[in-house]
């Protein structure tokens, strides 16, 4: 009798505990659990141009760094390098939103956010007609007009002739017309680099070239 009545005890209480963390609140341990991302990593949409896509983006993001915004003159603006084969470049960026080649030579463009509107990347490319290397088009010429790249010593889109004439020694090159009225392109030929400055003595975009490439530097990107 007094055996029966302890496995009776018994059984009520298992029963009562199991009523009670039914209603238990979850706790820290139970809402912070995150699920785990299956495929390793998240793999970036190939047309979008923030993070390891930026060169036409207009804005950072948490995980970009110092050097996707570099400009350095004569070698690369950001993770674009002269001379690269420009289907790496592609691997980047996505398809541009608009090319035009001829002659062993194409005019590659990326708009930020695909709006014709908006800043753009714009990439020169050539083949090496009749080199062991004929195949692969390299990367002649960069041009950005995203205020967010920057020189080393903080010059760009945005920064007035002024400024620029304190780190580099300007020459004009060419000239071109957008809807604000002409540009004019000034060139600093012995370190690789152009800006084009408008009627309001400010820089709209920013080239980069080999340094003391006459034929690159006199080109028109537009």
């Amino acid at each position: 009798m007094i055996r029966n009545s302890l496995i009776i005890i018994s059984i009520a209480i298992c029963l009562l505990a199991c009523g009670n963390n039914k209603n238990k609140p979850a706790t820290i341990a139970d809402t912070n659990k995150i699920p785990k991302d299956t495929a390793g990593q998240h793999l970036p949409d190939k047309n979008d141009t923030t993070v390891h896509h930026t060169m036409a983006s207009d804005t950072g993001t948490a995980n970009t760094s110092h050097s996707d915004w570099l400009i350095t003159p004569g070698k690369s603006i950001g993770h674009i390098v002269l001379n690269d084969d420009v289907q790496n470049i592609i691997k980047q960026l996505g398809k541009p939103d608009s090319s035009d080649a001829a002659m062993g030579s194409s005019l590659m463009v990326w708009f930020a956010g695909h709006d014709p509107t908006g800043n753009r990347t714009a990439v020169f490319t050539h083949h090496n007609m009749g080199g062991k290397d004929e195949q692969i088009s390299h990367v002649q010429k960069i041009l950005v007009t995203s205020p967010q790249f920057k020189t080393d010593g903080g010059v760009g889109v945005g920064s007035t002739k002024q400024e620029i004439q304190k780190a580099y020694t300007l020459k004009p090159t060419s000239t071109y017309s957008n809807k604000s009225g002409k540009v004019q392109v000034y060139t600093d030929l012995a370190k690789g680099i152009s800006f084009e400055i408008d009627s309001s003595g400010k820089c709209v975009g920013v080239v980069v070239h080999k340094a003391n490439d006459t034929a690159a530097a006199y080109l028109n990107m537009h």
